[in-house]
């Protein structure tokens, strides 16, 4: 996972209507300028903090290599281009990055562009424009910021709903999905490289879901005054299951029923289970649960008061480093910077990812910090996990011009899961109770799938739930409640890990059985990771090639 550090910073933040307004005026005097944006932020009346952020934000967009063809449609409109830009800003750092000054950075360099914008360069983006793919997927991202799509989810289902609720104008979104469908089904066959058709295929996706989303809501606001959205789960919450059913698609982003998912869920579990007593077994402790379970308690398993994992964490993201070449083409990516987290227990993970600054923070959020999560979170969220795989994306750059689609949590999370099977080859895992660590947390991952659909789909109480998890899982008593919450206050968001997981999984084992010898595991993640996190359903097709001539009318479930 990765998180928006600092996010109190905006807390009684002075006047940002008119610290906006300042910024604008001083743009319209001719700071806007290539070169002069910077300036603008550093002039306004921002705290010293939030002008360092702005700067930070400004730098990375302005080092991206923009094509000014995807800013055409909008090209003279700094106002609508920053809203763009922001959206990008979210997509690229993951986080919901709310912070006023990503705001003033990309209204910044909104300026900046529409001034570099000469006619000479007017006229060349609208010659390129006349192909009629690039030019819908140019319509496409204007639309998509004009609409106000994408973005992150909230965690929440309850928060999701209320969401679309209210800030949908359903009238607008219908007529312009409506009209970006039939533009898209007359390109069928025009694509002419596989960006393109990833590219469509993309948007195939998006304007599917958004076309789920729109006739759910329908139906929800025809209830009127019999609506319930209950804050007991979907379940209680009125057509839950069709609530259900569009969270999945927006979580999982494939095609999946609660049937399969609850047979993915148990299957998972079982192969965590069968690895759990395999490593028991290793450890001396076969049969004896109560003894293992004192014996993990232990000290031997914690870090003493006074002492952090900082060196540990660094050795061992050396020793993954020397061995990515096992696993991975050559890559100029360097390592995240490793930095203790100041939020302690108000954030209850112990560790995570904050693309904004490249850092992996390691977090104590109880009172001592498991030696047994060294191993595998790093793995996770520094590499070859989120950090690695956001990292290649921007480096490799398998199209050179990305669509504002919204962050593929099952794709990030899949990948960051994906990986930990990885720590013998790079490395870690060096003790039975390293890779003891990283099996604890498949079997909780794994288990969250079945709750997940039992509570969502199927209506278990509280007590079957409960039962379920100690049949199974007798030996994390501790983390029942919580993760029994999870599931039912945050539907589909937690199978994200395991989905995504396993169709790498079978992805790979596909790949070698057809490649046979000719099989290289650092090609396959290459495929995997170049263009950047991609809807699970499109994902076998990039892997496997079958992008190169599928046109956006061959996937009939995913345009309706």
């Amino acid at each position: 996972m990765s998180v928006t550090r600092g996010a109190s910073v905006n807390a009684g933040w002075p006047d940002f209507k008119g610290v906006v307004g300042h910024i604008a005026a001083s743009l319209r005097d001719g700071l806007g300028r290539k070169g002069m944006a910077t300036g603008a932020i550093a002039r306004s009346p921002l705290p010293s903090a939030l002008v360092a952020q702005a700067k930070s934000a400004l730098d990375f967009l302005r080092g991206a290599q923009w094509d000014l063809r995807l800013f055409a449609p909008v090209r003279h409109d700094a106002a609508l281009l920053s809203t763009y830009l922001i959206r990008r800003l979210k997509m690229k750092f993951r986080p919901t990055f709310f912070a006023a000054s990503t705001a003033l950075a990309a209204f910044a360099l909104a300026a900046s562009l529409a001034a570099q914008a000469s006619p000479s360069a007017h006229a060349a983006a609208a010659q390129s424009l006349a192909q009629p793919v690039e030019q819908f997927i140019a319509d496409f991202s204007a639309a998509y910021a004009e609409l106000g799509l994408g973005g992150e989810m909230d965690l929440s289902y309850r928060k999701n709903i209320q969401h679309i609720v209210q800030h949908t104008d359903v009238a607008l979104q219908q007529r312009r999905l409506d009209q970006l469908g039939q533009q898209l089904k007359a390109l069928d066959g025009q694509a002419s490289s596989t960006c393109q058709a990833l590219q469509l295929r993309q948007i195939a996706f998006e304007l599917a879901l958004n076309q789920q989303k729109l006739r759910l809501l329908k139906a929800f606001l025809a209830l009127g005054p019999q609506a319930v959205l209950s804050d007991q789960g979907l379940a209680k919450t009125s057509l839950g299951k069709d609530w259900y059913a569009y969270l999945r698609l927006a979580w999982l982003t494939m095609d999946s029923t609660p049937e399969a998912l609850m047979a993915l869920g148990q299957s998972e579990l079982d192969r965590a289970l069968t690895r759990y007593r395999d490593l028991q077994a290793r450890m001396g402790y076969a049969g004896r649960d109560q003894a293992f379970a004192v014996y993990l308690a232990g000290p031997n398993f914690s870090y003493p008061d006074g002492q952090t994992p900082q060196v540990d964490y660094e050795v061992r993201q050396a020793r993954v480093y020397r061995n990515l070449h096992k696993l991975f083409l050559p890559t100029a990516i360097a390592p995240p910077l490793i930095r203790r987290s100041d939020l302690g227990s108000a954030l209850p993970v112990d560790g995570y990812y904050e693309p904004a600054e490249s850092t992996f923070y390691f977090n104590q959020a109880q009172a001592s910090y498991g030696r047994r999560n060294i191993d595998w979170l790093l793995l996770h969220e520094s590499t070859p996990g989120h950090h690695y795989q956001s990292r290649y994306a921007l480096e490799q750059r398998g199209c050179p011009v990305g669509l504002p689609h919204g962050f593929y949590s099952a794709f990030a999370e899949g990948w960051g899961a994906y990986v930990e099977e990885f720590g013998s080859e790079l490395g870690l895992f060096q003790q039975d109770s390293d890779a003891l660590g990283a099996v604890e947390w498949d079997l909780v991952r794994s288990i969250r799938v079945v709750l997940d659909v039992g509570i969502n789909a199927l209506d278990w109480t509280e007590q079957e739930a409960q039962d379920y998890w100690r049949s199974k899982l007798p030996m994390l008593p501790h983390l029942a409640q919580r993760e029994i919450a999870r599931v039912r206050n945050w539907p589909a968001q937690a199978i994200t890990y395991k989905q995504g997981a396993v169709m790498l999984r079978q992805l790979r084992e596909a790949a070698r059985v057809r490649e046979g010898a000719a099989f290289d595991i650092r090609v396959f993640h290459d495929k995997v990771l170049k263009h950047g996190p991609l809807p699970l359903a499109l994902l076998a097709e990039m892997v496997e090639g079958v992008a190169q001539t599928a046109g956006p009318n061959q996937a009939p479930s995913l345009v309706q």
